[in-house]
């Protein structure tokens, strides 16, 4: 089959970006209704620009490949047939034909996942099973603040990382919340575990580079789980010692209750707190405990690392036209490469450019009053700060370099607000959307990106990526019929339960 886009009036070239130009530019082969080449015409530049746009030298009668667009102010352009702006044919019952054009098959398939030289035990068997116990394990976690389905206030032993990561996507969906609730409201909405691995910063706002970093944090923070790392190091030796010291070694004798010298580490305690900062007087005491707490987050890496879900029905479609895509989701991957510009930020077969953009998306609601948060901004400088990073010496791997640009406090100020592009992969699985669930639907995201996002917080500034997109509904419609398309292969599930 050609690369080719086949209605009632004629061929054109489908968008791509400038990169892949030349490639798309051979689409005009051979088709139907008499439809002439292409020949050598570029579709798009820089991304943004679309085959058979305005002023790419349209062509809206039988034959309409044999035009192939001038020169145009986006770039060499591809003149489009019946005027769409997309690189589509026009109102005559086009049909998509496979294979698809160069910029839809880069977005195919989901590679393998990146190493992290950072944790030796990423890929671990015998961490990732640990992992998987205490992801699902709620004893170690804190007091309730707030009452509701998992308890009272006070009680304790009531939220695991599974209560807030579940599902297919293992997101947090439950209603009616929007934030996550664990032993309070949260001010973010956790986001989905399935496939996560593949993000370069952990986190809505990059809080941490490596996803070791990020357990520890969610642990102790009060609004999560509401422990403390000198009980977590108890609870472990109490529950798991032979499983951790058989992965990473001897745990401090001191730990146990009836030990001589048990007193050395107190049975709750972090920073901040006097039985951390005063009770515990020995610095060698203390870094044995961040090891141990370290060494809990490389576990639970290597068990959501296991997380990955491929072989979505788009990815069946783009290695052999299978996946049973209908014409309305097959036109919406046209869209998302050409004039919607989605694939600007969600780049890539993982869908994201793994960079912070300010989408003007409203503040978060809690209790019915706004939150403020300032994204990457603030999360940039916590980890920058952080003595539990990559950088540390409880890192596998410390001259990653890739916190050199990071400063504390963040001195980029196009970093207010501004939030980690999500992957698309397993998007319809993972309502509610953006960082605090502003957004119930597809639809309704799809609705802010078409209104060219929403108002800046003040004191920050909107990415400029961010312009009207000017979709029709029907378009729209298409947009999210392709995006229902990411959800690949569940999650095994034995992954999805205690081990």
């Amino acid at each position: 089959m050609v690369v080719a886009v086949v209605g009632a009036s004629g061929l054109a070239a489908c968008g791509s970006d400038s990169s892949d130009g030349d490639k798309a530019g051979n689409a005009g082969q051979s088709g139907a209704s008499g439809a002439g080449g292409a020949g050598g015409a570029h579709a798009g530049s820089a991304g943004s620009a679309h085959a058979g746009s305005s002023g790419s030298g349209e062509a809206g009668a039988n034959n309409a490949g044999d035009s192939a667009g001038g020169d145009s102010a986006g770039g060499d352009s591809a003149g489009g047939a019946g005027g769409s702006d997309y690189g589509m044919a026009g109102e005559g019952g086009a049909i998509p034909v496979w294979p698809p054009p160069p910029a839809v098959q880069a977005l195919s398939p989901l590679p393998p996942l990146p190493a992290d030289p950072t944790n030796l035990y990423a890929d671990n068997a015998a961490a990732a099973a640990l992992g998987q116990q205490l992801f699902f394990d709620k004893r170690y976690s804190g007091a309730l603040k707030v009452a509701g389905e998992l308890g009272e206030v006070g009680d304790t032993g009531k939220v695991a990382c599974s209560t807030c990561h579940l599902g297919g996507a293992m997101s947090d969906g439950r209603e009616p919340f929007i934030v996550t609730k664990g032993t309070d409201l949260h001010t973010r909405n956790a986001p989905a575990l399935v496939n996560s691995s593949f993000y370069e910063w952990t986190n809505w706002g990059g809080r941490f580079a490596a996803q070791w970093e990020l357990p520890l944090a969610v642990a102790e923070n009060p609004r999560t789980m509401n422990s403390t790392r000198l009980k977590l190091a108890h609870f472990i030796y109490d529950n798991y010692k032979d499983s951790y010291e058989a992965i990473f070694g001897a745990l401090p004798a001191a730990l146990d209750p009836t030990a001589a010298d048990a007193a050395r580490f107190p049975a709750t305690g972090k920073p901040g707190e006097t039985a951390w900062d005063t009770t515990m007087t020995s610095m060698d005491d203390k870094a044995a405990i961040n090891r141990i707490i370290v060494n809990y987050g490389k576990a639970l890496q290597a068990y959501m690392r296991k997380l990955v879900s491929r072989n979505a029905p788009f990815d069946q479609y783009v290695a052999s036209g299978g996946g049973n895509l209908s014409e309305s989701a097959v036109r919406g991957s046209l869209l998302f490469v050409g004039k919607a510009k989605c694939s600007a930020c969600h780049s890539g077969p993982f869908f994201s450019d793994n960079k912070f953009h300010n989408l003007g998306v409203p503040l978060a609601m809690i209790g019915g009053v706004p939150v403020a948060d300032d994204g990457r901004f603030a999360d940039g400088a916590a980890l920058k700060a952080s003595q539990l990073n990559i950088d540390s010496a409880f890192s596998d791997k410390t001259d990653t370099g890739r916190l050199a640009a990071l400063s504390n406090p963040t001195t980029d100020v196009t970093l207010h607000a501004a939030f980690r592009t999500s992957s698309l992969r397993e998007v319809k699985d993972t309502a509610p959307y953006m960082h605090a669930g502003q957004f119930a639907t597809l639809e309704a995201v799809v609705s802010f990106y078409n209104a060219g996002g929403g108002e800046p917080v003040t004191g920050s500034t909107k990415d400029p990526l961010l312009t009207p997109l000017a979709l029709s509904s029907a378009e729209q419609a298409d947009l999210v019929e392709f995006l229902k398309t990411l959800s690949g292969d569940p999650v095994p599930s034995s992954l999805l339960a205690p081990p």
